[in-house]
Order: structure tokens, then C-alpha cells, then sequence
């Protein structure tokens, strides 16, 4: 059995079909469907690797369900069982229910993917208005899926900051700068989900940063094959690395967000040029950058009919000082 436990929606699922696909596995075990799977040549869609169904719980009674159910099945390869942290409203790094099912993955492989815990610039990744997964529960009915990136952060604003936009709405403050000065004002980027604290780093396991698995795995999946005491099917080499190449697109533009961000933010407050089309900006990723600004510099953006963020020079004409009260935690 191996266990990989991540931060959410960084490419857990492509790891556990790569896991596969590499071993030279042609079926594997899917708990879900209680039957053994064709592992898929490319699981590769729009913005995810979802044409691959990974065996991932999503609380505890569903990982102890699945867990038992995979092993009872017999097989002389390996199988792998998926998840990330269960809880997503609570303020506490650690997350009690998901902990607990990694310290029952204790004898076997574990595998840990999470952003590096000292580089917060990482968890940028995150904000983005646009969302990897096809649906989401809304937190305000947990019964209601959700699937448009619009209707999912109005859920998400609704349930964490009811009272603040009821005043916003009231006020007629609706338009599109409008919003994202709430955003800015009220979104936490750093306030990110990771499973790195749910683990006792002490036992064995193999720590994969995220950045490693989008830019250079490549080059390092060997390692993590050779931790696992496993052989890589070289038949199957040249066609996955085109499908790596195929999926690190997916995560292009909220990385080339990441890398130039404080960059971003410099150019800005020192009234320098840069050209923002080309990072292809959205609602969120342009509150995050004005978040920096106010949090950080006390500064704000007189952004009355600003539709879009251009150029970091026409940023830099519209600062002024920040006017709002700041709420910190």
C-alpha cells in the first residue's frame, strides 16, 4: 500500500497515476467501483488529470471504508490510496481527522506532496479564480455541488463574510472593482490548506515539493521510484513524459503568477514598467496583488472603473494611501 497525502488540487491524482503507469501496472484496483481498472494511457483533460479515477477519500469514514476494502484485495503489485486534509472552514493549521488516517497509513509507504513550509510566495498558487476540480460542495450546504468558478466563490464569500459583504451589497458597491477591493480587503492568500503539518515528519516517508513535481519531475521521479523500491517501465517512458509535458500546462499561468509576483508588487510601488497582459491576470490573482499592497505598504489602488490590471506603471499612478481600517487576523 502506498499512501500520498497532499495540500489539495497540486497534482495528486497525475503522482498516483504516474505511480502506475510507470510501474508498468495495466490495471489497478479502484475502490470506487470495487473492481480492478484499466490504467488509462493519458488521463490528461482540460485542467486536471481526472480521466484517471484515483482511489482518494475525502473524510475519515470514507478512508476507512476504502482502506479496508483495498486491502482485502490481493495483488503482487502495489496499491495507492489518496487525500489531502478534510477539513477546510476550521482556522487550525492541523486538521485531527485527516492526521489520523496518516497515522494509520504508518506501515506502509507514504509519500508527502506540499508546498515548502517556508516560502509562502507558494501558496499564491492557490488564488486563482479559476478552479482545478470539476466540482465543489458549497459550505453553505454541504448537499449542493457546485461547478462554475463564479457561483463557487460566491459560495465561499457568503459563508466566510456574510456580514461584511451584506454591507458592501447595500451599499451598491457591485461592480467589478468593487469586488475585488473586497477581495483584496478580506482574502487571505496565505490562508491555505497544507497536510504537511498532519504528518510526523520523523517516520519514514518521501517528501516531494510541489514545485519539484511541476517543473523537474522529469528529471527526479526516478528518486521517488528508487525510495519506493520500484522499477520504472522504460516502454512506457517516452509516452509519459509527453503526457508530463502536456499536464505541467495546466499549471502554467498561477506559476508564472508565483514566480513574478514580489516582482509585481516592486515595480508597482517604484512606478517601473511592466507589462501585466502577458500573466493573463484574473479577479483574484489582481485582489491578491492589491491585498500586498495595502497589508504590506498601506497603500490602495483608486481603481473607480478599473476593469483590468494592464501594466505595473499604471498601478503605480493610481496609489494612494490606505484609507480602510485593517482587520489582521
Amino acid at each position: 500500500m502506498i499512501g500520498i497525502v497532499t495540500d489539495p488540487g497540486v497534482g495528486g491524482t497525475f503522482l498516483n497515476w504516474s505511480l502506475h503507469y510507470l510501474a508498468g501496472h495495466n490495471y489497478y484496483y479502484c475502490a470506487k467501483k470495487s473492481d480492478w481498472v484499466k490504467v488509462p494511457e493519458n488521463p490528461v483533460q482540460d485542467k486536471n488529470s481526472h480521466g484517471f479515477i484515483a482511489n482518494q477519500v475525502h473524510s475519515k469514514e470514507s478512508f476507512d471504508k476504502e482502506y479496508l476494502k483495498l486491502y482485502a484485495v490481493t495483488t503482487e503489485q502495489f496499491h495507492t490510496i489518496y487525500f489531502h486534509n478534510f477539513n477546510f472552514t476550521s482556522k487550525s493549521e492541523t486538521d485531527p481527522e485527516a492526521k489520523q488516517c496518516i497515522e494509520q497509513l504508518d506501515a506502509d509507504q507514504l509519500i508527502v506532496l506540499s508546498v515548502s513550509t517556508t516560502n509562502n510566495r507558494h501558496k499564491l498558487y492557490h488564488s486563482s479564480f479559476v478552479k482545478r476540480y470539476e466540482s465543489a460542495s458549497s459550505f453553505v450546504d454541504l448537499s449542493v455541488q457546485l461547478s462554475s468558478n463564479q457561483d463557487i466563490l460566491d459560495d465561499f464569500i457568503n459563508y466566510f463574510f456574510q456580514e461584511s459583504i451584506e454591507k458592501w451589497r447595500q451599499a451598491g458597491l457591485t461592480n467589478h472593482w468593487d469586488k475585488r477591493e473586497f477581495l483584496a480587503l478580506n482574502y487571505r492568500p496565505n490562508a491555505v490548506k497544507h497536510i504537511a503539518p498532519n504528518v510526523n515528519l520523523t517516520r519514514d516517508h518521501y517528501r516531494l515539493d510541489v514545485t519539484e513535481l511541476w517543473h523537474t519531475f522529469e528529471q527526479t521521479v526516478v528518486y521517488m521510484f528508487e525510495y519506493l523500491n520500484l522499477k520504472i517501465d522504460t516502454t512506457r517512458w517516452e509516452n509519459w513524459t509527453r503526457i508530463y509535458h502536456k499536464w505541467r500546462q495546466v499549471h502554467y499561468q498561477r506559476i508564472l503568477f508565483v514566480w513574478y509576483f514580489d516582482e509585481i508588487i516592486n515595480y508597482i510601488i517604484n512606478g517601473y514598467s511592466m507589462d501585466l497582459v502577458r500573466f493573463d491576470l484574473d479577479l483574484i490573482q489582481e485582489a491578491v496583488i492589491q491585498h500586498e499592497l495595502i497589508y504590506k505598504h498601506n497603500l490602495n489602488l483608486k481603481t473607480w472603473q478599473l476593469e483590468k490590471f494592464t501594466n505595473t506603471k499604471q498601478l503605480h499612478d493610481l496609489l494612494e494611501p490606505n484609507s480602510h481600517p485593517l482587520i489582521t487576523n
